[in-house]
């Protein structure tokens, strides 16, 4: 039963890796971008849309940090003397 098996596969590997196969350029083009759009497809839905999507970079230019621009100071009555006059 085994061999028989075995011998059946290998007569379908022959036939189907047998041979020389072309491809025209602009199916080749049009497989590739199939291929690129189908795992672009897949990973966006293999990825957990928790937060949502961002496009950028989270470098930590909004962490919170409000000092910068004098709005602390404006809160503790040491606001800026533009603001006074």
């Amino acid at each position: 039963m085994k061999g028989k098996m075995r011998d059946r596969m290998r007569e379908w590997k022959r036939n189907c890796f047998e041979g020389e196969l072309t491809v025209p350029k602009a199916t080749l083009w049009l497989a590739g971008a199939v291929c690129l759009l189908a795992g672009i497809v897949y990973g966006l839905k293999a990825a957990p849309m928790t937060h949502g999507l961002t496009i950028g970079s989270n470098n930590g230019n909004n962490n919170g940090n409000i000092s910068g621009n004098g709005s602390l100071c404006a809160e503790n009555g040491e606001g800026n003397e533009e603001e006074e006059a």
